[in-house]
């Protein structure tokens, strides 16, 4: 498994734009605080957190990807927490975040862990691709193992734990101008307390 990763990265790339969910809803993050950048590929949302105040941990199962990230921090001068990590089969460290960032990565069985490891108060952004494989007789670069491929409002069941505060399933859209075609983002913030949850349920 990490080979296909490591042969998928071997090749330079220029970075990528940081997610659509970061970028246009970072007033939603918190300034301060530990983010976690899970699958973090190049570390463009890497760069990206930690440029808004966080103290950034960067997990990715390729080396290649975390050699060729740290060559782009460096670059910019930005220090990172880098752990290559089989995010299924290895135990996660003992660590909980402020922020949780996925992007372009789907393992359902790691939504628990996700959400136990968000810190009360915690954001998660996680934006990755749906089942819609056309749009407007264009075909969509994605995974075609549909696994990996998040069904309608798929999202919203697997982090029903959390409060969502942003999400968009672009399941239907006519033309494929927008960031978000054939992909779902969700923005969803741990309870700071579970007590005022369930008396608010009263």
């Amino acid at each position: 498994m990490p080979e296909r990763w490591n042969q998928r990265y071997k090749v330079p790339f220029v970075l990528p734009n940081v997610s659509y969910g970061l970028h246009q809803y970072a007033h939603l993050l918190p300034t301060n605080g530990i983010a976690l950048d899970l699958a973090c590929g190049l570390g463009q949302n890497s760069i990206f957190l930690i440029k808004h105040g966080l103290t950034v941990h960067s997990w990715d199962y390729s080396t290649v990807a975390l050699e060729q990230m740290k060559h782009h921090c460096d670059t910019q001068k930005i220090e990172i927490n880098q752990r290559c990590i089989d995010l299924i089969t290895q135990p996660w460290p003992s660590l909980g975040f402020d922020v949780i960032c996925v992007t372009a990565f789907l393992n359902r069985n790691l939504c628990p862990q996700i959400i136990e490891r968000l810190n009360p108060g915690g954001v998660l952004v996680y934006q990755t691709f749906n089942q819609v494989t056309e749009i407007a007789g264009k075909s969509l670069h994605k995974p075609k193992r549909t696994e990996f491929l998040l069904a309608k409002g798929e999202l919203l069941e697997l982090f029903n734990e959390l409060d969502p505060l942003v999400y968009h399933d672009q399941q239907e859209l006519a033309q494929s101008t927008h960031a978000l075609f054939g992909k779902a983002l969700l923005i969803a913030q741990k309870p700071k307390r579970i007590e005022a949850r369930l008396k608010a349920s009263v």
